[in-house]
């Protein structure tokens, strides 16, 4: 555990944590080129990942599976990345190297839109139903007519919407794990 007490002073805590990185890198690489059979599972947990993003970091994401590393940033918006890596592209990208997305209420609509893209759509089908009843008033009212109609309509929606994001209650989460499953969870209160 490192704290980099970047509330405090955010350059240093920015630098210290790059530098940390990229030593991991370097023993990623080791024990991916030198382990003998499957290495142990390596837990990287990075809170406030935009404050130390950089480029070993990226390689851990792309290439630490291999070392047994495990990685979990945690952030809280997308402009944060985007801040920090200089354009979206490159964000997004760097987001893109992640298999999970686990997201818990968020009032950012920039990172509220990029979970829902992440998520996808799902169709629906929209059944509209219409009828009418009528007579003629030159037949004294005695012929009655009738219509009814019935349509079946499919369309493409967000699975999650965006605006649900900023609903959750405390401690509620929308999650898309590898192999493409969507669950909507809660963590326990211990």
């Amino acid at each position: 555990y490192l704290g980099l007490d970047s509330l405090s002073d955010a350059t240093v805590g920015s630098a210290i944590g790059s530098i940390i990185l990229s030593d991991l890198t370097a023993v990623a690489g080791d024990i991916y080129n030198y382990s003998d059979g499957k290495p142990k599972k390596i837990q990287l947990v990075v809170d406030e990942a935009a404050e130390v993003v950089n480029g070993p970091l990226i390689q851990i994401l792309n290439k630490g599976r291999g070392a047994g590393f495990v990685a979990w940033l945690l952030t809280q918006t997308l402009p944060d990345f985007i801040a920090r890596m200089g354009s979206e592209p490159k964000a997004r990208q760097m987001l893109g190297n992640c298999n999970n997305l686990i997201a818990l209420r968020t009032k950012d609509r920039q990172t509220q839109d990029f979970i829902c893209e992440t998520f996808g759509k799902t169709d629906i089908q929209v059944l509209a139903r219409s009828q009418s009843i009528g007579s003629r008033t030159d037949d004294g009212g005695l012929h009655f007519t009738g219509n009814a109609s019935e349509s079946l309509q499919q369309t493409s929606v967000d699975l999650i919407s965006p605006e649900l994001l900023g609903m959750l209650p405390d401690l509620h989460y929308i999650a898309s794990v590898a192999g493409g499953r969507i669950i909507k969870g809660r963590l326990p209160k211990i």
